[in-house]
């Protein structure tokens, strides 16, 4: 597949992240300078004490803000992740349903700012963040 075939939606429904689909992450809702993404926590999501690794609820809040950001990326161009800050404020436990929305606040046409949320199954925020996001051009 040449730059000029992919476009990140569709190779989004597609499953072509693996990564994603190695920890099981659902793609919710896309939308311009929005994404929701979904993940049920299991097992293999642990760390000690039966509580979720704080680097899956990073993968999530990464993910969703890089979406939305990359929504809005110029034609031929896709979004890395210069910087991510996140503030965790829940415990998350094995059976949680986590749901992720990412917004992009700002754009230009080399970098984008977002911010985002995940929610557990009640709507408590167990973690916020923001990014900055750098536009590169696809490879030819």
């Amino acid at each position: 597949m040449t730059s000029k075939d992919w476009h990140f939606p569709e190779a989004l429904k597609r499953g072509e992240f693996p990564f994603l689909n190695l920890l099981g992450i659902e793609v919710g809702e896309i939308e311009s300078g929005k994404a929701i993404i979904h993940l049920t926590i299991e097992e293999k999501h642990l760390r000690s004490l039966g509580m979720a690794h704080g680097g899956v609820t990073g993968t999530l809040l990464d993910s969703a803000l890089g979406i939305a950001g990359a929504s809005q990326a110029p034609d031929q161009h896709h979004a890395v992740t210069m910087q991510l800050n996140i503030n965790f404020t829940k415990t998350v436990k094995q059976g949680d349903r986590l749901t992720t929305t990412g917004r992009c606040l700002h754009h230009g046409t080399r970098t984008a700012v977002c911010q985002g949320e995940t929610t557990d199954q009640e709507g408590q925020i167990v973690a916020t963040a923001t990014s900055t996001l750098m536009f590169l051009p696809l490879e030819r």
